[in-house]
């Protein structure tokens, strides 16, 4: 009851000072200034989660496109990329019998042909993998 009181109070209180209309075509105009900047190119990094041949694991990556692409992968897209151990090249680690070092220039290639609607300019660091027969 003191609650509903207090916001009664507040809304007449600021109709003093603030017209609704104001307010309205205030929120109004932000929204189409936020619109229209979100259809320019913007880099960002975006995480993606890459499965290949069971070896889940993250990788951070540089990426260049539209605010709208951006914004729907980063907040709203699973960003898992399944990947077949011939997607990409790898050579034997020399630390870890068993274990392969991914090449970063073929992930990044790998991940771009399946995210074609922005650029992915570089990947961050890649763990080795080891593979299951």
């Amino acid at each position: 009851m003191a609650a509903n009181k207090f916001w009664r109070n507040l809304k007449t209180e600021t109709r003093k000072f603030v017209s609704p209309v104001f307010v309205a075509l205030l929120v109004l105009s932000t929204l189409l200034w936020y619109l229209t900047k979100l259809s320019y190119t913007y880099q960002t990094q975006i995480p993606f989660t890459v499965e290949v041949e069971g070896n889940r694991f993250n990788v951070e990556c540089v990426t260049e496109g539209t605010g709208y692409r951006l914004v729907s992968y980063k907040y709203f897209k699973k960003n898992v990329i399944n990947l077949n151990f011939r997607d990409i090249q790898t050579t034997p680690s020399v630390i870890k019998s068993g274990s392969y070092v991914i090449n970063p220039y073929s992930l990044q290639n790998a991940i771009s042909v399946r995210t074609a609607d922005m650029r992915i300019i570089s990947v961050g660091d890649l763990p080795e993998i080891t593979l299951q027969d």
